[in-house]
């Protein structure tokens, strides 16, 4: 079967998916009740990661399809991850294939897409990993209310704004789908015949025209240290954790120990240390 005929099937499912969405929404559970976790941020923070100290958050990425809002995430999933913060990825295509599969893109739909994911994102957060959310998300309210979930459970939420122009985003086009829209195989496609509310007051802008993945990647990394997210000395890529000293105490040790009486010895000198600290002889 033609690409373009699986999508315009997967569209018509998703619309008949979400008629049946919109009649359960109306009931509304009322008997349930918050449930307190027993185990506090900080201590989450102690035990998550290589890096000790809590570090939650969510970074929305938005903008145009194409634009590269996943290629950065991952890009900075796997950055962080490699230096001991845990991160996680939430991608468009991937939630709609199971989490959200049962919802369209009519307004209604995409409205519910979003506070899902936003839901999702917090619970990621709260748990002390850096969630990294990737959706078109074109509509200012639906991101609003998605840092709104975020201000109203005291945790930090970054909009990240990846500003690329339509006719860029249409090259990289590599599913075809801005090609099909205009084709009319695909209706209410962002950017063709729907519209795009651009953030006005985002956290972070990024320009993809010229600037790689890894730089791009960068200018998000440097926005979480600026925000006390990760620390600053992350990109010495020092995983190394220290056990005897708190990590708020570590360059006051440090120039503590600057100051401490030294002994000179030799190198052979050193060697036999290192020996006798080993066990070896």
């Amino acid at each position: 079967m033609p690409g373009g005929d699986q999508e315009i099937i997967k569209r018509q499912k998703t619309d008949m998916y979400s008629s049946s969405v919109s009649a359960w929404a109306v009931q509304v559970a009322t008997n349930v009740t918050v449930q307190k976790h027993h185990v506090s941020r900080d201590k989450r923070g102690q035990v998550l990661g290589n890096i000790r100290g809590f570090r939650g958050c969510t970074v929305w990425f938005t903008g145009l399809s194409g634009a590269g809002k996943t290629s950065i995430s991952f890009e900075l999933e796997a950055y962080l991850v490699a230096r001991g913060v845990p991160a996680y990825g939430l991608d468009g295509d991937n939630i709609r294939t199971g989490l959200n599969r049962n919802l369209g893109f009519s307004k209604e739909d995409r409205e519910e897409n979003i506070r899902r994911v936003a839901e999702v994102a917090r619970l990621f957060a709260d748990s002390g990993v850096v969630a990294l959310c990737s959706f078109v998300s074109p509509f200012a309210q639906d991101r609003e209310m998605a840092r709104k979930i975020h201000r109203e459970n005291d945790l930090p939420f970054f909009e990240v704004f990846v500003d690329t122009p339509l006719n860029v985003c249409e090259q990289r086009d590599v599913k075809g789908l801005y090609k099909k829209a205009r084709e009319g195989s695909i209706k209410g496609f962002t950017g063709v015949d729907q519209a795009y509310e651009k953030p006005e007051c985002p956290d972070l802008v990024l320009k993809t025209v010229n600037p790689t993945v890894e730089e791009s990647c960068l200018q998000v990394v440097q926005l979480l240290e600026e925000n006390g997210i990760i620390p600053v000395n992350i990109r010495q890529n020092d995983t190394v954790v220290e056990l005897f000293v708190p990590e708020n105490r570590v360059s006051s040790a440090i120039e503590e120990a600057a100051h401490l009486a030294s002994l000179a010895i030799s190198t052979v000198d050193l060697q036999w240390v290192q020996v006798l600290a080993e066990g070896w002889a």
